[in-house]
């Protein structure tokens, strides 16, 4: 509201009164702040209406895809088998519940890789984090892989006498230095790793001629999944630890086990991972409660691009229908990732999607 001067009639503004910012404005007004001749007539000012902003809204293309559950659950796992000369009951005891573990991962797109704890050597082909042969040449079991327990059970029991110095982080991390300069990945950007280390012994950095031992940052849990995330910041990983628990006499009093595990525990406390023992005699729960973390993790979808979203329905521009009766929630969408809360069912689901291509002018 504008108030003014109560010297003139109510509405009126005389021209003497006119704000410094008018000054010149007027015709006859040469701009000095001296008033027009009062028999001259004068001309209302007529300004360009000011344009308004241009209406932007961004240009969407839709996608629509329909996918299956082994699609999109996909998880690389790698198991780190100690080989030293006092595991052969431990790598017999992996081997004979290996098809129980697969088992239960049988609407998974998974894939098998395995390491050794020794990192003497790059140049002996079983130490300083390289994958093992599996298969007519292969670096890792898959899914789709024929007799994948029978050559599974030749690659988890050793023939070598591994390295005294079990050093599964160190050799992990080894690995993840070899994937992100590998032309042929084992890792797949859109796969949880999940990582199954199996020793009795606990971490084992090598010692120097004085008896001091030398611990490495490739030595140290911390390290290893900060290197990870690092690298693979996308990427959902576990690490899961079937070893001497902390605490544990008994156990460490059996067949020739070395130290509690510790280290290895760390990891699988920091990561939800599960810890196990070595010494149960039979590794089939373990196992199977290890394949329930592993599908658990695995509860997203990558898709082409991001969904746009809308401001005004305050929600991603993201549809996914199922025609089950299991009720399919997101937890939350993040770029091109979409993460579900309780996974995702058996059987064909359609993904309906909107992203912004471009800026169309109105």
């Amino acid at each position: 509201m504008v108030a003014f001067n109560n010297c003139g009639q109510p509405g009126e503004i005389r021209m003497g009164q006119l704000p410094s910012s008018s000054v010149g404005d007027v015709p006859g007004n040469d701009g000095l702040g001296t008033n027009p001749d009062p028999g001259t007539p004068t001309t209302p000012i007529v300004r360009p209406p000011v344009n308004p902003p241009t209406q932007t809204e961004p240009m969407l293309t839709k996608y629509e895809k329909t996918i299956t559950l082994a699609e999109t659950l996909k998880a690389d796992i790698l198991f780190v088998v100690d080989n030293s000369v006092s595991m052969e009951d431990e790598q017999s005891n992996m081997s004979a519940r290996f098809p129980l573990f697969i088992k239960n991962l049988m609407q998974i797109n998974w894939r098998v890789g395995v390491i050794t704890t020794d990192v003497d050597d790059e140049d002996y082909s079983f130490s300083d984090g390289q994958l093992q042969e599996v298969q007519n040449g292969a670096s890792y079991l898959d899914s789709k892989s024929t007799e994948a327990e029978a050559s599974f059970s030749r690659v988890i029991q050793r023939r070598e006498s591994g390295s005294p110095y079990e050093q599964g982080i160190y050799a992990t991390y080894r690995f993840l230095e070899r994937q992100k300069n590998s032309k042929e990945s084992f890792m797949r950007t859109d796969a949880s790793l999940n990582v199954v280390f199996l020793t009795d012994a606990d971490e084992t950095p090598y010692e120097n001629s004085n008896g001091v031992t030398i611990v490495q940052k490739r030595n140290k849990p911390d390290e290893l999944v900060k290197y990870l995330r690092s690298h693979w910041p996308m990427k959902k990983f576990q690490f899961h630890s079937i070893v001497v628990n902390e605490g544990d006499a008994d156990c460490l009093s059996q067949s020739d086990n070395e130290s509690y595990g510790i280290a290895y525990e760390t990891l699988s406390k920091a990561t939800n991972g599960v810890k196990g023992s070595v010494c149960a005699k039979d590794y089939g729960s373990q196992l199977q409660f290890m394949s329930e973390k592993i599908k658990d993790l695995v509860k997203m979808l990558t898709l082409e691009c991001a969904p746009a979203y809308d401001s005004v329905a305050k929600k991603y521009k993201f549809e996914i229908k199922y025609d089950g009766a299991e009720k399919i929630e997101v937890e939350k969408i993040d770029g091109k990732v979409v993460y579900f809360k309780g996974g995702l069912p058996t059987g064909n689901i359609k993904l309906e999607y909107f992203c912004s291509s471009g800026v169309l002018s109105n």
